[in-house]
């Protein structure tokens, strides 16, 4: 339902990862994978199907304590990428749909990887959608592509511990 009363919006972010393309996939390709890469995300956990329809459904709770219900649509081990639609959450959002996408950079072995949400603001929201947009990527998107991108580093020196006398 995608007219001139209804328009679509999208938000979008990407990153440069250091490390070869199928590594990074299987670190994001499992639709439960969030918590391990996303900072925002505390956990994610299968929730039960009530029947036929969409693919699995995860429900990720925020560190701020915002739940999300989401339905994998869509996922191509091939092509490295996958599709999931919010159906429940706290963005006065509908027709939310996201893809998260997982590129070889041939020249360098590097991996470039895509992050991006569509969605229509609820009836009455139309006057926010471009800040709500704005939020998605730069509270959601961008900080997980960060995040991705930072359990690929490596570990920094740890700093000696100074020496300190024994007290009992």
């Amino acid at each position: 339902m995608n007219d001139e009363r209804h328009p679509m919006f999208e938000a979008y972010a990407s990153q440069l990862i250091q490390a070869p393309v199928d590594v990074v996939w299987d670190r994001v390709g499992g639709f439960d994978s969030l918590p391990r890469w996303h900072p925002g995300i505390l956990s994610s956990e299968r929730v039960a199907h009530p029947g036929p329809g969409a693919g699995p459904l995860r429900r990720l709770t925020t560190r701020d304590g915002a739940v999300f219900l989401e339905a994998r649509l869509e996922h191509d081990a091939h092509a490295r990428s996958y599709v999931y639609t919010m159906l429940e959450g706290p963005l006065p959002v509908r027709d939310y749909q996201a893809k998260l996408r997982v590129t070889p950079v041939t020249a360098t072995g590097q991996t470039f990887v895509e992050w991006s949400a569509k969605f229509t603001p609820k009836p009455g929201h139309a006057d926010e959608a471009e800040a709500l947009a704005r939020r998605i990527r730069d509270e959601l998107l961008a900080p997980g592509l960060t995040g991705l991108a930072h359990t690929f580093l490596p570990p920094s020196a740890k700093a000696p511990a100074p020496d300190r006398p024994w007290r009992r």
